[in-house]
């Protein structure tokens, strides 16, 4: 399991907190469970897919955006 430190959690919360699409219920739960949770961070394969394609375009941190990419790899479908 990767383990994403407190500062890449407050980069995830506020790459979200840009894109977010207005009242979109799944990503202001992911936010809040980001606030809540910034020493354990398991994200399941649908949201790291879903952060990685805005993190391309909102130009996230390269190192993070590749750190979760690898964590998608081994990461199993549903």
């Amino acid at each position: 399991m990767v383990e994403y430190t407190p500062e890449e959690v407050d980069m995830l919360i506020k790459l979200l907190r840009k894109v977010k699409p207005k009242g979109s219920l799944k990503v202001e739960k992911t936010i809040r469970y980001l606030e809540q949770r910034h020493k354990f961070f398991n994200p399941n394969k649908e949201m790291l897919i879903y952060i990685i394609k805005h993190g391309d375009r909102f130009k996230l941190d390269p190192d993070l955006l590749l750190k979760m990419k690898n964590d998608m790899v081994t990461k199993k479908p549903k």
